[in-house]
């Protein structure tokens, strides 16, 4: 079934659901093995590789001016940025088919105030997979580390509503409704 019904979910919904915990799990996985060998301090932003005093994003668009990274010159933070484009055209997705499809009713074994707790959970998710990369985006072709607090904050609150979801999901056997 394609569409979601009174059964579930359709494979629609299950198909955008996974290919965003895939590209998610891809996103983080880039992230985390770009720079193994800067002592941490630009993982998830870029090279970390700046001038003495400088936070730095890479090496420039064209040259070592510091501000931006050269698509060409670092292909793991490409591969990031692509990841994270990828993210914000899936989270869009999945918000239109949602518009155009609806929700299948409530699994019985949630109660009120769960069912609370997975619309606002799943709101924040989607909302923090658009602020994520959006701002990532912006971090690594500005330079500059104006939106770096938001893109730290939203990252936060991404996994505290990643581990509210996650424990709800497996804590009421509800995993089978999205496989």
């Amino acid at each position: 079934m394609l569409r979601n019904g009174p059964s579930g979910y359709g494979s629609v919904t299950k198909a955008l659901h996974w290919a965003t915990v895939l590209a998610l799990l891809a996103q983080f996985a880039v992230g985390y093995a770009m720079d193994p060998d800067d002592g941490g301090r630009g993982r998830g932003r870029g090279r970390g590789r700046g001038r003495a005093g400088e936070s730095g994003r890479g090496r420039g668009r064209g040259g070592d001016d510091g501000d931006g990274y050269d698509v060409l010159d670092d292909r793991l933070l490409t591969i990031h940025v692509a990841l994270g484009i990828l993210v914000i055209a899936l989270v869009c997705l999945r918000l239109a088919w949602r518009r155009i499809d609806g929700l299948p009713p409530w699994a019985d074994a949630l109660g009120p105030g769960q069912r609370t707790v997975a619309t606002w959970t799943e709101r924040t998710l989607l909302a923090t997979l658009l602020v994520i990369p959006a701002t990532g985006v912006v971090l690594v072709l500005s330079g500059e580390d104006d939106l770096l607090g938001l893109h730290v904050a939203a990252h936060v609150t991404f996994f505290a509503a990643l581990a509210a979801h996650l424990g709800l999901v497996l804590g009421k056997r509800l995993l089978p409704r999205m496989l």
